[in-house]
């Protein structure tokens, strides 16, 4: 009988590494542990271990037909959906950490905290990087997710800027709230920083990640001398965006280096050698960076806003240049502040801050604050004002 159940939709990328940590980390610390996911990219990421029991659902389709790949979610969804119902026989705490769609997930929390369930929602984004529906309907979308809020038993966030989010979008109480940071992701020991004047805009292209606003820093610094070069990759999210992006690409394609589409694990060691810095320029942002956090570990210095968690990661000691606005003159100005500094210096500087900021991260730490959460008194059913 499994004390916990963690319930995601992911299976690649750096939100689904994070749950196979949480599941591997809490496994580790001696909870006992159903896992409902599907199939992990690579495999080797599954959280292999003896208290863990693992529910495999069918992966979505990336490619192919618009049919059968809604087909592919929709056994994806329902087969999720069914295996967390029959966890409810034996299992009474639940966590979600990015479920299923809101159409489908808010009737499976009302059932579960009806049944007397306890349920953990780990809040990645207060607010979606991108609203589903048209503006006109956006009411809908932001009353779906006040009642996601209101249905869960806590709220874990990965910054103070996520809570802070919650409280002033949603009302959230501050006693629903914990903060249990981002664990680290490990690639290795920090190798030496090249120092050719490659910078690195790695995850998915959106348009908060201000990807046009650094494109046109690269271009003002190349005017200005400076032989920088940038790499972009990830998966477009917004290809209207993206076009704006590419107009600028083509103004000097020389200065950048386009892979587009899904990064597989296994090239992104090499993608982050190749490079002296990570680029985050992030606006209207307040959950943590996935990418900063696996850039700081590797020892890879980050040139970025202080925006949601990033911030945190500064005041962690994360290596890097802060970015005053997500503007082409300010990103070009901290462009410039880096490489005005020796890269040996930064190479230096940001091995000891990746070991730093590893030891905050641990792991095992944070499986223990979710272990405290977790088995500390909590009503059952559904209050009033929750």
């Amino acid at each position: 009988m499994a004390e916990i159940c963690l319930s995601t939709k992911t299976w690649r990328s750096g939100a689904a590494w994070f749950n196979q940590q949480l599941v591997a980390s809490l496994a580790e610390a001696g909870a006992s542990v159903a896992y409902i996911a599907p199939l992990a990219l690579p495999e080797d990421r599954e959280p292999n271990h003896p208290n863990v029991e693992r529910h495999i659902v069918p992966r979505e389709l990336t490619d192919g037909p618009k049919l059968r790949r809604r087909i592919a979610s929709l056994r994806r969804i329902t087969t999720g959906l069914y295996l967390t119902l029959m966890q409810r026989r034996s299992t009474r705490t639940f966590i979600f950490s990015i479920p299923e769609p809101l159409l489908f997930t808010l009737p499976l929390l009302i059932f579960l905290r009806l049944s007397g369930a306890r349920i953990l929602l780990v809040v990645h984004d207060a607010k979606p990087h991108a609203w589903s529906l048209p503006s006109w309907l956006r009411s809908i979308e932001w009353l779906a997710l006040w009642l996601l809020y209101r249905l869960a038993t806590d709220l874990v966030c990965l910054t103070r800027a996520t809570a802070e989010a919650l409280t002033q979008h949603f009302s959230v109480r501050g006693q629903k709230l914990t903060i249990i940071p981002h664990g680290a992701f490990r690639l290795g020991p920090a190798a030496p920083l090249p120092g050719y004047g490659n910078l690195l805009a790695f995850g998915s292209i959106r348009r908060n990640k201000s990807i046009r606003e650094v494109i046109e820093a690269v271009l003002k610094c190349r005017a200005a001398g400076r032989n920088l070069r940038l790499t972009i990759a990830g998966e477009v999210t917004d290809k209207a965006y993206w076009r704006e992006c590419q107009s600028l690409v083509a103004r000097r394609p020389e200065a950048f280096d386009l892979r587009l589409g899904f990064v597989p694990d296994e090239d992104v060691p090499n993608l982050l050698a190749k490079s002296d810095a990570v680029v985050l320029a992030y606006t209207d942002f307040a959950s943590q960076s996935g990418v900063a956090v696996l850039a700081a570990l590797a020892g890879l210095p980050v040139i970025a806003t202080r925006s949601g968690g990033l911030d945190e990661l500064f005041e962690r000691g994360m290596a890097g240049e802060t970015i005053a606005c997500p503007i082409p003159d300010d990103i070009a100005a901290a462009f410039i502040r880096f490489y005005d500094r020796p890269i040996a210096e930064w190479s230096a500087h940001a091995k000891v801050a990746g070991v730093r900021i590893g030891s905050t991260l641990d792991w095992a730490a944070i499986a223990g604050q979710y272990l405290r959460l977790i088995r500390q008194p909590t009503v059952s059913a559904i209050p009033a004002d929750a």
